[in-house]
């Protein structure tokens, strides 16, 4: 459900070794924490993270107390964040949780876009759970932004009320593209939260997020409460990773335009897993997209006599294009697939129980390199329910997480590097 509000936690820096794909030696060198000091015991949920070029670093998270989204920019990789701005201009008014939370990303010439899941203005304090999606542009690096856009076109239509699940990316020319779950074309009746399947839509901008084209229709029977991911390249190529749900498999599936998403002119399955489930997983895939026009494609699911988590390379002209593998060896009870391109390689991070450890779940990240092999997992925290991870370039990320305290859930933010 868009509207239900989850809490995340953790607690210890650790490190660990993995097997398969092929580990080579330790290769992480730091762990480095960046921890804001108005972050260190501040009641917030839902952390988001973003990447940019010159150390450029964008930190989003949701107050408890409010339902608001705010960001933080670091200009120097951490070591220094501006105070926080606060994105929602009606107070209280964001709708957020770990699968359905606000997202930034940057662009070229210091812009950076950010959008996320509002309550429909006038539903009476969200009681009568009409979402709208909706983004915002800044110019100067987060110090200041413009309006607020609302991307769907049916928001005035009063039966109309499923939207959520927000992704976006902005590719190396500027140009901004953000998808999520629809419900517009599935009413909900009397009592009903969210529906049976939903549509994913998405909208797109040419100038960085200032001005938005009408929304198109990217696929139908999506499932209605797993996020998507959205990936773009200056080549025009957008793809759209998500869940299906056609008679209740909710396998992954892969939409793609050549178009800068005009229009979607391929659907296709990612993995013939049948995976059938009446009710949602409430986990979403994970993509990259490279200039040439492929990527990595991972997902979690539970078909089989285990659950788990599975990766593929795919291209843009069919798909899959290689054998998956499991992405979660050494790891038990493992979910929330992420993914982001670090260089040539990419950061692969998942929620986990590490199999020689204790029973609460870390943040485990590792590097998938072009030839197949991988480094270590690398463990951060305990009971870890949220989490982000944002590649910076062959030998640097970020990650966030949610730490669990007595006193209540505590954000952590890290710089990880490679030796």
């Amino acid at each position: 459900m868009i509207r239900s509000r989850r809490h995340a936690a953790i607690a210890a820096l650790a490190l660990c070794t993995a097997c398969t794909p092929v580990a080579r030696t330790p290769e992480w060198s730091s762990v480095h924490e960046l921890t804001p000091a108005f972050l260190q015991s501040a009641a917030v949920s839902d952390p988001g993270l973003a990447a940019g070029p010159d150390g450029r670093i964008a930190l989003t998270w949701v107050s408890n107390a409010g339902a608001d989204a705010w960001i933080a920019v670091s200009a120097d990789s951490g070591g220094h964040f501006a105070p926080p701005v606060r994105l929602n201009e009606r107070p209280g008014s964001v709708d957020s949780y770990s699968e359905s939370r606000p997202v930034a990303a940057f662009g070229p010439e210091g812009r950076l876009v950010v959008a996320w899941t509002a309550a429909r203005e006038g539903d009476d304090g969200g009681t009568g759970g009409a979402d709208d999606i909706v983004a915002r542009a800044s110019a100067d690096d987060g110090r200041t932004f413009g309006a607020t856009a609302i991307l769907n076109r049916d928001h005035a239509d009063p039966d109309s009320r499923y939207h959520g699940f927000v992704a976006l990316d902005v590719d190396a020319a500027g140009h901004a593209v953000v998808a999520w779950i629809d419900g517009r074309a599935a009413r909900l009746a009397a009592g009903e939260d969210e529906p049976a399947r939903s549509e994913v839509w998405c909208a797109a901008s040419d100038d960085g997020g200032r001005n938005w084209r009408p929304d198109v229709r990217v696929a139908g029977d999506a499932c209605s409460c797993c996020r998507v991911a959205v990936r773009a390249n200056a080549g025009g190529t957008v793809a759209v990773a998500y869940r299906g749900a056609r008679d209740d498999l909710r396998d992954p599936r892969l939409a793609l335009s050549r178009d800068g998403g005009a229009r979607f002119a391929l659907d296709t399955l990612v993995s013939a897993d049948r995976w059938k489930l009446p009710g949602c997983p409430s986990v979403g895939p994970a993509l990259t997209l490279d200039p040439a026009g492929g990527g990595e494609y991972a997902w979690f699911t539970g078909a089989g006599p285990t659950p788990g988590v599975w990766i593929v390379p795919w291209r843009a002209d069919g798909g899959a294009a290689g054998m998956k593998r499991a992405l979660d060896d050494s790891l038990r009870d493992v979910t929330r697939p992420m993914l982001s391109p670090m260089g040539s390689a990419t950061l692969a991070g998942v929620l986990a129980r590490p199999r020689r450890a204790g029973p609460r779940k870390v943040l485990a990240v590792r590097v998938l390199d072009a030839d197949g092999s991988a480094t270590p997992w690398l463990f951060l925290g305990s009971a870890v329910r949220s989490a982000a991870i944002a590649g910076a370039g062959p030998g640097t990320a970020y990650v966030a997480w949610l730490e669990e305290r007595a006193e209540g859930p505590r954000l952590r933010v890290a710089r990880i590097a490679r030796r």
